[in-house]
């Protein structure tokens, strides 16, 4: 089916590495993947934990205390 959309660019970017790795052989299916599999699967917010709403985890994307102390250190 064939529509227009406005599509977030960080959406976009992810949908063009998808394309680009193979993984799929449009970039409208490649969306379209993304889509579907947030519907199976789709990602709830994490309950507060003292008062704080945590964010969802980015696979292979670690914040240490390291990184932490250094970005107290720029403000």
């Amino acid at each position: 089916m064939r529509t227009t959309l406005d599509i977030d660019p960080r959406v976009m970017a992810s949908a063009r590495a998808r394309v680009h790795e193979g993984l799929n052989r449009s970039i409208g299916e490649a969306v379209s993947d993304m889509a579907l599999a947030n519907l199976i699967t789709p990602t709830r917010p994490r309950p507060a934990t003292n008062g704080l709403v945590l964010l969802p985890d980015v696979p292979g994307h670690v914040i240490t205390n390291e990184m932490v102390a250094e970005a107290l250190l720029d403000e």
